[in-house]
């Protein structure tokens, strides 16, 4: 029993740092997202953006509509690599 309870912890706690880590993964792609946003020069980046006339931009968006400085909008539009690179870069 007791050896249960010891390996059940071990799998707990190997396990803690995975999900830490995903979350971290979360909080970097949002952080490109925002500064990607950001870069955009335009009125629309996204489709959940809202226009200077204050009208929600939806199918009048960079991003909707491809354009080549479209910005990334959505957690699952940042790859991997980007996620690992800008790991790199700021040294987390």
């Amino acid at each position: 029993m007791r050896q249960t309870l010891v390996w059940l912890a071990l799998i707990v706690l190997s396990a803690a740092p995975a999900s830490a880590q995903r979350l971290h993964d979360e909080e970097i792609r949002r952080q490109v997202i925002n500064d990607s946003i950001a870069r955009y020069r335009g009125d629309c980046p996204c489709p959940y953006s809202y226009a200077w006339n204050g009208a929600q931009c939806g199918n009048n968006s960079a991003y909707i509509k491809r354009t080549p400085d479209a910005p990334y909008c959505y957690p699952q539009d940042v790859h991997w690599r980007e996620v690992q690179e800008y790991r790199v870069r700021m040294g987390r």
